[in-house]
Parts: C-alpha cells; structure tokens; sequence
C-alpha cells in the first residue's frame, strides 16, 4: 500500500496528521490510504475528521515508516496527485525553484494571501514532493497547479500581463502604485539565479528595494512581499465590508 515515494508515479504522501486532515477536507476523492502509528492517540475530534475516509484507514508502524523519515510521524496519508489548468486568472508562475520547501512555503503564503494559482515552469523542484506537500502545511489541496516544461509553453497558454519580479535597469520599484488591471501573473525565478533577463520584454520588470546590506531576499519571502503588497485592495475591501 506505501511504499518509498517515486517522483515519475501518480502517487504521493502527506506526513503528519495536519496536512493529512487538510487532504482529507479538501480532496477526500483523491485519498487512496490513511496510515496511524500504533501509537497515535484517537480523539473524539479526530474520528470525526477521518470518518470520510474511515474505510481507507489503517494502523500499521510498518506502512507509516516506509515514507516517513522522521519517528515523529504519526499518520500518514497516500494520495493521488492532481494537475489542473486554470485558464485567464491570476496566479503566481515560478520558473526553475530548486527547493522542495521553498515550494511548500510559497504554497502556503500564496492562500494566505488568496491567490489560489500557481504555475511551475522548466527544471523544477517536484511539487508533489512529500517535503513541499509537508512544508505547505497542506495549502497545496487546496491550489489548481499548473506545470510547463517551458517558458514558451506556459506563455502560449497564459497571456495575462505580467509582473517580473527581477533586478534590472528597467525595473520598477514594488509600490501601491502598481495595481493590476484584471488577471495577472506574479513571476518569479529561481532561488540563485532569478529570472532571466530576457524575460523582461516579456511583462512589467518589479524589484523589491532593501538595504545594500544583503545581496537579496530569500525567495519566499520575495513571495510574500510582493503578494502582500499586490493584494492589498482586496483585502482593504473585505475590511470594510466586516465593518458594515
């Protein structure tokens, strides 16, 4: 039923029981096996949540430490991975990220600030990872993703404007200034190089300005600056419709 993950199968897992009950909530119909420790402790709670699947669930140590490195794990689920296009909507496109938890990270910033979209472009960290799925704390159940072994194949489906964020002489400073006018892609590069500087005839170049103390952010964080800052309006609108 488990077995080591395998990055070319259909198959992939959620270690722990929160991303596993994240899963379960949002993708129950791709749940092909739950897995306890003998020792995992059932609550009233968690009976509730895995009553969905309670016919895919299993106490095995054996099953639980074929995919769990750690002996922390306590649950593990197998499921089936999910590929989606979304068509004409906004989205955050990554070309080439190198690191699996980078990806999860950026996951999980990515819904926290309502963007529910992602395309992943040419050599590029395995999104179904067990260590991008953990690391996303299971945001990923809840994103269409997109993957594309090219810049030009992601182009050619996705003609929103973009915002490059990358350094450069063209390169507009990230402000509130800059709001975009119907879907749009926030692009990033990978976690060393950036983007090529090529693509910046391909949409609107963005640099996030910081001190000369450091020669760049991390790429999550580039993420989560550029999304909280980009998103603003939408959420200053659900402020006031709270206060009504």
């Amino acid at each position: 039923m488990f077995r080591a993950y395998d990055k070319k199968g259909s198959v992939s897992y959620s270690l722990g029981a929160f991303p596993t009950v994240e899963l379960i909530k949002k993708r129950p119909e791709d749940v092909i096996a739950v897995a306890l420790r003998s020792d995992f402790r059932m609550t009233e709670e968690m009976e509730r949540l895995l009553f969905p699947v309670a016919d895919k669930v299993v106490r095995s140590d054996r099953e639980v430490e074929r995919v769990a490195k750690k002996g922390n794990t306590f649950m593990v689920g197998a499921f089936t991975k999910r590929y989606a296009a979304f068509g004409r909507e906004t989205h955050v496109a990554l070309v080439c990220p190198s690191d699996a938890g980078n990806l999860g990270t950026i996951m999980r910033t990515m819904l926290g600030f309502g963007i529910k979209n992602l395309a992943v472009i040419g050599d590029a960290a395995d999104v179904y990872d067990p260590r991008t799925v953990r690391a996303s704390m299971g945001a990923i159940f809840s994103l269409n993703i997109s993957a594309f072994p090219s810049w030009e194949g992601y182009a050619e489906e996705h003609t929103e404007d973009k915002l490059l964020f990358m350094l450069g002489d063209r390169s507009t400073p990230l402000s509130d200034k800059i709001r975009p006018n119907g879907p749009c892609a926030y692009v990033f590069g990978n976690e060393g190089s950036g983007l090529p500087p090529e693509l910046a005839e391909c949409g609107r170049p963005i640099v996030i300005r910081h001190s000369k103390d450091i020669d760049s952010l991390n790429l999550p964080q580039a993420v989560a600056i550029g999304l909280y800052e980009l998103t603003k309006p939408s959420f200053a609108e659900a402020g006031d419709e709270d206060k009504k």
